[in-house]
């Protein structure tokens, strides 16, 4: 049986782990921590013995929140050839015509309409719409409960936190963005704007 090794520690690491414990049915022996410090926790392996495994069907997990570490570690890891398996919740519904990448994490309750894209490596969180014909590049992360408009297009790197509605405009997001939970956005962004607010101002 294939094991998972989930890159990170925290509290979003650990909710994965649960939720592949539960909605896989496999035992907690096949899923294991990567730290970047050594450890003698059960279950959990720092990176310099992880890289040095010879294991066949390894599934890695990137379980980091923060985009910059993300990066860094996908080009690290992709030079690898391990497997990026997409994570999708049970409960979330990703319909037929929509496609996907690699190491995407979709959580609970989630919808991705058709005929929507999601790139590489990004994050959905819990109870978040993705509408029809959006797209969503490379390690982006969007946090739950947000509404993301018909035809929104999101660039690469982009953070955007939790209740935020993005408005059916077709609206274009540049890349390394960081939209503020609950905000509300009717216009397109250019690339490492930060907005906050209803509706939504530019602050950086």
């Amino acid at each position: 049986m294939s094991e998972y090794y989930i890159f990170g520690n925290g509290q979003f690491a650990e909710l994965i782990k649960l939720l592949i414990l539960e909605e896989e049915k496999l035992k907690e022996n096949k899923i294991f921590f990567v730290t970047k410090k050594k450890t003698n926790k059960k279950y959990h392996i720092d990176e310099q013995k992880f890289f040095l495994l010879k294991k066949k069907k390894i599934n890695v997990i990137i379980g980091l929140g923060d985009i910059a570490k993300r990066i860094k570690l996908i080009k690290k890891l992709k030079s690898k050839k391990y497997k990026f398996p997409n994570f999708i919740s049970k409960t979330a519904k990703v319909f037929n015509k929509c496609t996907l990448g690699i190491g995407n994490i979709i959580l609970p309750y989630s919808v991705v309409l058709p005929p929507s894209k999601i790139g590489d490596f990004n994050i959905l969180g819990t109870n978040t719409t993705l509408l029809h014909h959006g797209d969503v590049a490379n390690n982006c992360l969007i946090g739950g409960g947000c509404t993301i408009g018909a035809g929104t297009k999101i660039a690469n790197n982009t953070f955007i936190g939790v209740g935020c509605t993005i408005a059916s405009r077709n609206l274009k997001i540049g890349s390394w963005c960081f939209i503020s939970s609950g905000s509300v956005l009717f216009n397109n962004l250019q690339s490492k704007t930060k907005i906050i607010g209803n509706p939504a101002r530019k602050i950086l």
